[in-house]
């Protein structure tokens, strides 16, 4: 289970990150790692996207910035304000 004390609502995430994989065609896990791995050299498997879709597991920094490089509605603060528990939350997103 994701942790729950967390400014982000990892249940809300994983269906945040679901309808982005589906919405840019990635039908499997499969083809979003590989794409993952393409774009940013890091591998993560498939188990680990379904895990993070369920919310058995919350993302290391490193997958939930890698994973915002393949998927670009995750780097959309409109498309992510509903994972974070606070409403007041400021999400700052720069691009290097």
């Amino acid at each position: 289970m994701a942790k729950t004390n967390s400014v982000i609502d990892w249940e809300a995430y994983g269906t945040i990150l679901k309808a982005a994989r589906l919405a840019n065609g990635y039908s499997r896990g499969k083809r979003l790692v590989e794409a993952v791995e393409e774009r940013t050299g890091m591998k993560i498997s498939e188990r680990t996207i379904y895990a993070l879709e369920d919310a058995s597991r919350a993302p290391s920094a490193d997958i939930y910035l890698a994973l915002q490089q393949v998927l670009p509605e995750l780097n959309d603060p409109e498309f992510i304000r509903p994972i974070f528990r606070n409403s007041n939350m400021k999400v700052m997103l720069v691009e290097l």
